[in-house]
């Protein structure tokens, strides 16, 4: 699979639940709608240590969304990006950003991901301890 990390911050003056709101009800749907077909997987990941301020003594990342997009291959990818660039399509993703989301600090990360099985089929760490 072919995975695309999307790190974003809301833009100033909007607070954290605004931002989701909006993310979820206006620019999901848009994503759904234009490149679901794409897809194998859209997941939103929300912030919670920055919602709520506090990382639990963890770092915590200065962003209030990670977003996945898990596609079939790069061609997909590919394709996802052309349709942006449509001048249509793009201004209704550009007009609707206006609304939620800090254009300047979007970081994209393209990934080549692997996974692992979970639940019962991964078999338990064993920690050996030195004599």
């Amino acid at each position: 699979m072919y995975t695309v990390i999307w790190c974003l911050r809301r833009k100033p003056g909007i607070t954290f639940e605004q931002f989701r709101d909006h993310y979820e009800n206006s620019h999901a749907v848009l994503g759904a709608k234009y490149f679901g077909h794409l897809m194998s997987r859209y997941t939103r990941n929300y912030n919670l240590c920055r919602a709520e301020g506090a990382g639990g003594g963890f770092a915590t990342l200065d962003y209030d969304c990670v977003t996945e997009w898990v596609m079939h291959d790069e061609a997909a990818f590919d394709e996802s990006m052309r349709i942006l660039a449509d001048p249509v399509i793009g201004k209704i993703f550009h007009d609707d950003e206006e609304h939620f989301l800090h254009r300047e600090s979007v970081v994209l990360v393209r990934c080549d991901s692997r996974e692992s099985a979970s639940g019962g089929g991964m078999p338990a760490a064993t920690i050996s301890k030195r004599s």
